[in-house]
């Protein structure tokens, strides 16, 4: 082991012989001892490596453990001279909790068994640097992994000109069709699995890339040029099964036919999926009975679909204690009943009652019902030929003055009571339809399971800083999604470790939530200071010993870790991890020419 700080090269004349290895690497061994041998008739010179010269200044050199056992009175060099490279505070809290995760689920293994060490410990590294600092842009890298322990061989730092090389040339298409086909085979497909499918888009503005068009951006305007990204999650292991990206200009509705397939190719045979209101509609309803796949789909209570179906259990469910749902403060009530007119099934519906979304939505309306009333008293006795008053006509009657025909005066309004009633009766109820028969609080627990799904386009559009991909290649954006992917997974475990305990203490605290604890995490840091080694800066807290808890984690097995990546720092620190070179990869290229040592090495 060699230090990478160096020292002079020790003035023994004849007494130091240089060598040269394979790799071109000048080694150099002090003589200790010199032996005759009377049969041979020579001495033969006893040597010992202490070191290799600096390859920029040949009058010094970087000293190993024998150097030390041989020069004593250099103690300065025992002191390891930093270049800089890494900082002295390393914030390792995340790192260990996420590693905890890689082992688990041997996504890290997959990664170097594809790509290589480097690789793949950099694609690792990459998806935690999005997970951790919120954002995506590629030139901040370095400055994490400064401040980061890392999974890169030797925890090394790469720029971000490596960065960019690895998006561009390193990831394929086949790669993330291969890691996609390879984390769906570690998914139990005999049981029933559950789906969570959603859908959003993405702003782009590169032009070489074919899949960015023109289309409806959600958090845009219409004609932008945007990509759309969807994301399958299984709910019971709130873990992203799959994702796929496609044109900008294909609508949500379209696309659930081609996830179904896919789906079906990953061999999911027991398949159900849990939808928003976007899918719904009888070709995705048909196609998904075809293939013998269950659907859960939300529809709100004030749909004319199933607010018969919400008038008629009205009054007879809310106050039982029998119906209510504690988890989300709802009581609910399952009837059947057809979906569409000439549905040969029976589905489930499952009606659910919130006091708290009918006060809302009470005061909701009665604000807006002032606001709008306030904007009627100043029109009146005025001319509103050139206004749109369609939204008036929605909760008033308007009369106007019938005397000037080319003029609209309008004199008088009056309220829709019957219009505005039967919303007021609707309001806190919303519906949930199954395929299955299930109770309405089973159907309730696995379509809120889906909030992992929506979570997750929140981490993926605001958490890592990902509404616009900072690309310019249709290569470099697929591998960026790939990344992206990989993160959240690692933050759906985060969130779905939080919700257990959540659901199981039945305590929700105000830093329970997968920012904070990001956030904590990151408090847990190692400092070097004096000897150059790697320590805790201060206890673990209480409040980072509860969060350990949610990951099945103590202070003791943090403490274990950091020591193990302390000792690792310790020895990158030192130098090269490289033992003495073997002597069949020295050739002779010693300054010091005498007859003995020629014939030593023959």
């Amino acid at each position: 082991m060699y230090q990478k700080s160096s020292v002079p090269i020790p003035a023994f004349p004849g007494k130091i012989t240089r060598k040269k290895s394979a790799d071109e690497s000048i080694y150099l061994y002090l003589e200790i001892d010199r032996t005759y041998h009377k049969d041979k008739g020579y001495t033969i010179p006893k040597r010992v490596c202490m070191g290799k010269q600096d390859p920029i200044d040949s009058s010094r050199m970087f000293p190993n453990q024998r150097y030390f056992e041989y020069f004593p009175s250099e103690s300065e060099a025992n002191t390891p001279e930093y270049s800089g490279s890494r900082s002295s505070c390393l914030h390792a809290g995340t790192h260990v909790v996420v590693g905890k995760f890689l082992q688990k689920y041997r996504i890290l293994d997959w990664l170097q068994g594809r790509f290589g060490l480097k690789s793949g410990g950099l694609v690792m590294d990459l998806a935690i640097y999005l997970l951790i600092t919120e954002g995506n842009t590629a030139q901040h890298y370095p400055d994490y992994a400064y401040h980061h322990p890392l999974f890169t061989p030797q925890m090394r730092i790469y720029s971000d000109s490596k960065v960019g090389a690895l998006l561009k040339d390193t990831i394929t298409r086949d790669d993330t069709i291969a890691f996609t086909e390879w984390w769906n085979s570690q998914r139990d497909h005999r049981n029933k699995v559950y789906m969570s499918y959603d859908s959003t888009n993405k702003l782009c503005q590169a032009g070489d890339i074919d899949m960015v068009e023109g289309g409806h951006a959600k958090d845009g305007h219409d004609g932008d040029h945007i990509f759309n990204v969807a994301i399958a999650t299984d709910v019971r292991e709130k873990l992203p099964a799959f994702y796929e990206e496609y044109l900008g200009s294909i609508v949500d509705v379209s696309q659930l036919v081609c996830m179904v397939d896919k789906a079906w190719g990953l061999g999911y045979r027991n398949l159900g999926f849990i939808l928003d209101r976007g899918y719904f509609s009888k070709a995705n309803i048909t196609y998904m009975d075809s293939n013998r796949f269950s659907f859960i789909i939300m529809v709100k209570g004030k749909k004319s679909l199933v607010s018969s179906i919400v008038l008629s259990v009205k009054g007879s469910f809310e106050n039982k204690r029998s119906d209510y749902i504690w988890e989300y403060s709802v009581s609910g009530v399952s009837v059947e009943g057809k979906l569409y007119e000439g549905d040969s099934k029976a589905r489930s519906f499952h009606v659910f009652y919130s006091a708290y979304n009918n006060a809302k939505e009470r005061q909701d309306l009665e604000l807006r019902l002032r606001k709008l009333s306030c904007e009627l008293d100043s029109l009146l006795g005025k001319d509103c030929v050139n206004l749109n008053l369609g939204k008036f006509e929605e909760f008033y009657s308007l009369e106007f003055s019938s005397e000037d025909k080319k003029k609209k005066i309008l004199v008088m309004y009056s309220e829709k009571a019957g219009r505005i009633e039967a919303m007021i009766d609707l309001f806190g109820y919303f519906c949930i339809i199954s395929s299955d028969r299930m109770t309405a609080r089973d159907a309730l627990l696995l379509y809120k399971g889906r909030d992992s799904s929506e979570k997750l386009f929140a981490a993926d559009k605001t958490f890592l800083g990902s509404r616009a991909e900072r690309v310019q290649s249709e290569d470099s954006l697929r591998s960026k999604l790939f990344i992206e992917f990989l993160a959240l997974i690692i933050r759906s475990r985060f969130y779905a470790c939080i919700s257990d305990h959540v659901h199981a203490t039945r305590t929700r605290r105000n830093y329970l939530n997968v920012v904070s604890v990001i956030k904590e995490l990151q408090k847990i840091e190692l400092i070097r200071i004096g000897d150059g080694v790697y320590r805790l800066d201060h206890a673990i807290t209480a409040r980072q010993k509860e969060i350990l808890s949610i990951f099945a984690m103590s202070d003791d097995d943090m403490k274990a870790e950091c020591r193990s990546i302390s000792n690792e720092l310790v020895t990158i620190d030192a130098g090269d991890i490289r033992s003495c070179p073997k002597d069949d990869e020295i050739r002779d290229d010693s300054t010091v020419e005498d007859e003995e040592e020629r014939q030593c090495q023959e």
